[in-house]
């Protein structure tokens, strides 16, 4: 009877794969798992600020030259300067330049790097280097207030007068850049008042 013949070269030849093929599986299973847990850095405003967001489910959109993206408008909570751009008072959103606002000895030294006048006219000076737009959402019952965009209603610049979204929706768009102070919690604008400026 015949023995079966078995090469010398197979067990070799098999030992000398595993290692290699456990290799190349450990580097897709990481490969894979990096790839999911995605993070992407952004500017957060005019102050160049950084926020990082990660590559999960949007609760607003991000606007930049008209064009609507799915990423998240990253904004921390707190109140911030903004030029307003436009409103939409049907899906209760507001789109909006964040700035810098400053005022007093902080005016005159933002001024004076920025190599203007400085001190600056009427105590107070914007900055703006991000034209980044960005879109949130108004939470319902939000608090807005008007001021010089109703002056030709009241007669007063200076006076504080409470609209609705649809209300401040009319005077939106505009070629000037009326200035807000906007409230944001949780990703949701819950105050909008205007800047009165002389």
């Amino acid at each position: 009877m015949r023995r079966p013949t078995v090469s010398s070269e197979g067990p070799t030849t098999i030992r000398q794969r595993v290692p290699y093929l456990t290799a190349t599986l450990l580097a897709l299973l990481t490969a894979a798992a990096v790839s999911g847990c995605a993070t992407s850095t952004r500017t957060a405003g005019a102050g160049g600020a950084t926020a990082t967001t990660t590559t999960a489910a949007p609760s607003a959109s991000t606007t930049t030259g008209g064009a609507s993206t799915n990423d998240p408008a990253v904004l921390a909570d707190g109140r911030h300067p903004v030029f307003l751009k436009t409103v939409d008072p049907n899906r209760r959103r507001i789109t909006f330049d964040l700035i810098q606002f400053y005022t007093g000895q902080a005016a005159v030294k933002a001024a004076a790097e920025d190599h203007q006048e400085s001190p600056p006219p009427n105590d107070y000076y914007i900055r703006n280097v991000n034209p980044k737009l960005r879109t949130l959402p108004v939470r319902a019952g939000a608090p807005i207030t008007v001021n010089v965009l109703a002056a030709e209603s009241t007669g007063s610049t200076t006076k504080d007068v409470s609209v609705t979204l649809a209300k401040l929706a009319t005077w939106f768009p505009r070629t000037d850049t009326p200035t807000f102070w906007i409230t944001v919690r949780h990703g949701q604008v819950t105050k909008i008042a205007e800047q009165f400026l002389p």
